[in-house]
């Protein structure tokens, strides 16, 4: 795990001052060694964290026997000793042990056509003076990060977007719709970043910068059509020997590995099969509130680590603890992800990396196998169903009529509308995603009059549609998580994932994101993720059955609640002072974007005492003024320009 950095432009040279403060703003992510590469108009730069191989030889900018490539790579490559092999049958030799130098001739053999035969995460840049080109990648699920800027005759890219600011003058400026998607969904969809000007290369893409421009690829695409006639203890069969062959594979290390521990099914999971691989006990790490009660999973990591016979280590936070990590959490976010988890993960990346330089984390199973779906997805899905079984002429001329004149019902109009669409289409006519923060007509009231009569943006919800249409040939289970999939999953999930446990230089791992195991999961029968029996719904019954024999009966029936953060209720005292002082400071008035008023009602909303502090966990008031108080922090940290958003500016 690593940092990359890179630079090309036709008019001007980068200057090794500038080379080397980017690299210094990603110490972070690999304080082992530094290095960079400067010929003529392109300049790269790495930030080294030792995992594979631990000599200097391993060291990056990499460039092969000619000096003509060159290249910088950020990730774990977990096939990199099987295609080492077949390289050197092929004549190539080899001076290190590293999967880079692996990488770097699979490019020499292959060319583009390298990336459909690699295994893992991934996000790389190789500078090729013989077709002058600067080819960058990044890995089919979007593990691991990267970002670029265009500007004029300039083009760079970083791992973090803090190394692109020595690279470039331009003053930090809000993507307007980029905050208008925000605050809807609490981060922003690739490609666009709340940077005017950056974006992020989206998952399973490469890009090709030469003197002709930038061209931008698809590689891969995910695909859940059902080919595979299997029965039914097959498919649980082969998706358990894919999940042991892909967390043994992400065990290839050369530096201590651990494990992320939550007590749920999906981190136990890993951690049973990472012990059942290993001669001595595993390290676990878990983080809880001290709260307790829905703020505290420990007894459950506990007992998880007390069958495995597991090395197991805990870290309490408070609520002094998680306001002190706000400036952190922020500068290493880079970008406001309203997720409050990441705080948590934060401080126990800090408690993991005293023990290991690798830890493994169940992220990924939930948006493969269904952990969060929902029955009242199916029961709105049913209705349009058993609407289609009705006539059309009877839909169009009783129903509509009856409707129109008699019953006056919005809900019996929007299913009789929905229904002269193909089922297919319910998912973008009806949209299931994670998150509803603010909808369109909120997101009106929130802004200033300044801005509001300015408003063209896009409808954000129409990002969550588009993505629903290009799913529509798959089953409608299968469509909502493939949505989750290409955008919760990369742009929330994954990113909070990286960000902070890089901040502690420490490399996550996410066995279930093996894309052998993804492409076999999609292909997998939709029963099998959500199994109905009667009225009541089992998610990730494929996986439960798989795990039967591995981990404790009392953590695979365990009900899916998710990481519960009690910042809702800390609003209401120990965070009361700071969430006013940001959102009310002269600075987030100056900025003229959220009308102080309404900010200041859904504040208030928020800070009303309920009789059933259980409804604070999942508060949507509360969400609403965290993605506001986490966009604030983010706006002064980072000194983000707004002042356009004004009649003859941005909105």
């Amino acid at each position: 795990m690593c940092g990359i950095v890179g630079f090309y432009s036709q008019s001007h040279k980068i200057t090794e001052a500038q080379l080397r403060s980017a690299c210094s703003a990603m110490q972070h992510r690999g304080p082992d060694a530094s290095g960079i590469y400067i010929y003529k108009e392109i300049g790269l730069g790495h930030q080294r964290l030792s995992i594979i191989d631990l000599s200097e030889a391993a060291n990056q900018p990499m460039l092969d026997a000619s000096g003509q490539v060159a290249l910088v790579y950020n990730g774990e490559l977990y096939n990199y000793q099987e295609l080492r092999a077949e390289l050197a049958s092929r004549g190539h030799e080899f001076r290190t042990n590293s999967d880079t130098e692996v990488l770097l001739h699979m490019y020499l053999e292959y060319g583009e056509h390298c990336l459909s035969r690699l295994k893992g995460m991934f996000a790389f840049a190789i500078s090729d003076r013989r077709s002058r080109i600067l080819f960058l990648a990044r890995d089919r699920l979007g593990i691991k990060p990267l970002y670029y800027r265009a500007t004029g005759n300039a083009f760079c890219f970083a791992s973090e977007i803090k190394a692109l600011i020595p690279l470039d003058s331009t003053p930090v400026q809000v993507q307007r719709q980029a905050l208008h998607d925000y605050l809807t969904f609490r981060y922003t969809i690739a490609p666009d970043t709340m940077f005017e000007g950056i974006k992020k290369l989206p998952p399973a893409h490469y890009l090709i910068c030469s003197d002709s421009g930038l061209k931008m690829n698809r590689y891969w695409q995910l695909d859940y059509q059902k080919t595979e006639k299997l029965g039914d203890e097959e498919w649980v069969q082969g998706l358990n020997q894919r999940f042991v062959d892909s967390v043994g594979s992400h065990l290839v290390s050369d530096v201590p590995v651990g494990v992320l521990l939550s007590g749920g099914l999906d981190s136990s999971a890993v951690a049973a099969v990472m012990q059942s691989r290993l001669s001595k006990p595993i390290k676990t790490f878990s983080v809880a509130f001290a709260e307790g009660g829905p703020y505290d999973e420990r007894p459950f990591a506990r007992k998880v680590a007390q069958h495995l016979g597991a090395d197991h280590h805990e870290i309490t936070i408070t609520a002094r603890d998680f306001i002190d990590a706000l400036p952190a959490y922020i500068w290493h976010m880079e970008e406001p992800v309203a997720d409050p988890a990441s705080i948590p993960l934060y401080y126990v990346s800090q408690l993991a990396r005293r023990h290991v330089v690798v830890v493994l984390s169940g992220e990924g199973s939930d948006e493969l196998l269904g952990g969060y779906v929902c029955p009242g997805n199916f029961r709105s899905y049913n209705l349009l169903k058993a609407f289609h079984e009705i006539p059309k002429w009877a839909r169009e001329r009783l129903l509509s009529r009856l409707n129109k004149y008699i019953l006056h019902s919005r809900r019996l109009e929007k299913y009789l509308e929905m229904s002269s669409y193909p089922l297919s289409a319910y998912g973008r006519l009806d949209p299931v995603f994670q998150d509803n923060v603010f909808d369109e007509e909120e997101k009106l009231r929130l802004y200033t009059s300044n801005c509001r009569e300015f408003v063209s943006l896009e409808d954000s919800v129409e990002k969550v549609r588009l993505a629903y249409l290009s799913a529509e040939k798959f089953e409608f289970l299968d469509q909502m998580l493939f949505v989750s999939t290409t955008q919760w999953l990369p742009d929330d999930l994954l990113t909070k994932a990286d960000k902070m446990t890089m901040a502690h230089s420490l490399e996550l791992r996410v066995p279930f994101l093996d894309h052998d195991l993804v492409e076999f999961i999609a292909r997998m029968p939709t029963n099998l993720k959500v199994h109905k029996n009667g009225q009541k719904y089992t998610m990730k019954y494929a996986l439960k059955k798989a795990c039967r024999d591995i981990i404790p009966k009392e953590i695979i029936e365990r009900e899916k609640i998710g990481f519960a953060v009690p910042y809702a209720k800390w609003f209401k005292n120990e965070m009361k002072e700071v969430v006013y002082d940001i959102l009310f400071s002269r600075s987030a008035r100056e900025n003229s974007i959220f009308n102080a008023k309404e900010v200041e009602r859904l504040v208030k909303t928020a800070l009303v005492q309920t009789e059933n502090p259980g409804n604070e966990i999942w508060d949507p008031q509360a969400k609403k003024v965290w993605s506001l108080f986490v966009f604030e922090l983010w706006r002064q940290q980072f000194h983000a320009c707004t002042t356009t958003f004004s009649r003859i500016g941005c909105l």
